[in-house]
């Protein structure tokens, strides 16, 4: 469309300015696609190959809404938990500690745990055997102790998602990675998101924008999680590892908002997609999916998305933001941290392109 011009001319910007080397971006409203482009080549090497829409992409915490806040919708619907259910409900005793047995699934969706947002598990984890490290972050989350009183404050917490993984693969007996592939996205045809890409059939031809080595030297950054906690786990964890291509995460993100809508044939209940869609509190997050912030100006989906608006962003340069109100929905996926992790260009690029998404639409006015 001849209103999107300009974003093309902004994905190509955020090349050549340095934001990233790989980027894909996809809007639609309603549901339906209305434009996508691409921009860069897959790593900073003069040779590397095109971006294509079909370019794979390291989600980083988009795993958070689209993997594991999924995969607990799915079972609350299924009958297994409940969002009331607690951790000493569905985890062994024998490494739960107290503290953490009254902890609910909506306390950990929503960042209300009291657990703190970060630790380096991830050199315990590479001095450990092997066949124990898969099951070994959600064990050291529950050893952690809490900085708050659960429900009294929020505090964005991988940890917390570290716990709803084990709760997960607790209540449907399979790991992370099987179940989502086989009850979320196989059913809707989405071959090429899920976790351990090159681990898959066909895994090893697709083509990944790189990231980084990180605060691991000797990884390669191409189509291994960037996150370390993760990747010492072995690519499957609550809050990271998910990789996907833009088309794919838009048409995941599309049926979710046709879940919201209540459309015919949708394959989310429309009554547990609002309840994940809806903060817990005055100011809080919504179950897995973040909202926007009290200020208009310090948004990173911009100033012209409604207040009721969800998405997330991911580390390494992702971001999904769905506008409830207009239907408005982009995807923007970057491999920013391939410039390294403290290129933070990602930061006033992003409301800057959002805002051009909303201008293109008739839409760049603040919302009331």
């Amino acid at each position: 469309m001849e209103g999107f011009a300009g974003l093309s001319h902004l994905l190509e910007e955020g090349y050549e300015s340095g934001v990233y080397t790989a980027a894909a971006a996809l809007v639609g409203r309603e549901g339906e696609l209305l434009w996508q482009g691409t921009v860069g080549r897959l790593s900073r090497e003069a040779e590397a190959p095109p971006v294509t829409p079909d370019t794979v992409f390291d989600l980083a915490s988009l795993t958070k809404p689209l993997a594991t806040a999924l995969a607990v919708l799915r079972l609350v619907e299924q009958g297994p938990l409940g969002l009331k259910t607690t951790l000493g409900e569905v985890l062994p005793a024998a490494w739960l500690p107290a503290d953490k047995n009254g902890l609910t699934l909506t306390s950990l969706l929503a960042h209300r745990s009291g657990l703190p947002a970060w630790r380096p598990y991830y050199q315990d984890l590479l001095a450990a055997p092997p066949e124990e490290r898969p099951s070994l972050p959600e064990r050291l989350a529950a050893a952690t102790p809490l900085e708050h009183p659960p429900d009294t404050v929020t505090l964005y917490s991988d940890l917390g998602f570290m716990l709803l993984k084990a709760v997960v693969e607790a209540a449907s007996g399979e790991n992370l990675d099987d179940w989502c592939r086989r009850e979320l996205y196989r059913p809707l045809g989405l071959q090429a998101l899920g976790y351990r890409p090159l681990e898959h059939p066909g895994g090893r031809e697709r083509r990944y924008a790189h990231t980084e080595p990180g605060l691991i030297p000797g990884r390669t950054g191409v189509g291994e999680v960037h996150d370390e906690n993760a990747w010492a786990a072995g690519g499957v964890a609550g809050h990271a590892g998910l990789f996907g291509t833009g088309p794919q995460v838009f048409h995941l993100a599309a049926q979710l908002f046709r879940s919201y809508r209540g459309a015919s044939g949708a394959p989310f209940p429309q009554h547990l997609v609002r309840r994940f869609f809806t903060p817990v509190a005055p100011g809080a997050r919504a179950l897995g999916f973040d909202v926007p912030g009290p200020d208009p100006d310090q948004r990173s989906m911009g100033r012209f998305f409604s207040e009721h608006t969800v998405g997330h962003l991911g580390f390494t340069g992702a971001s999904l933001w769905m506008d409830l109100t207009t239907g408005l929905m982009v995807v923007l996926l970057t491999n920013r941290v391939h410039l390294g992790r403290d290129n933070d260009k990602i930061r006033p690029f992003r409301p800057r392109f959002h805002e051009a998404v909303c201008s293109a639409l008739g839409l760049g006015r603040v919302p009331r």
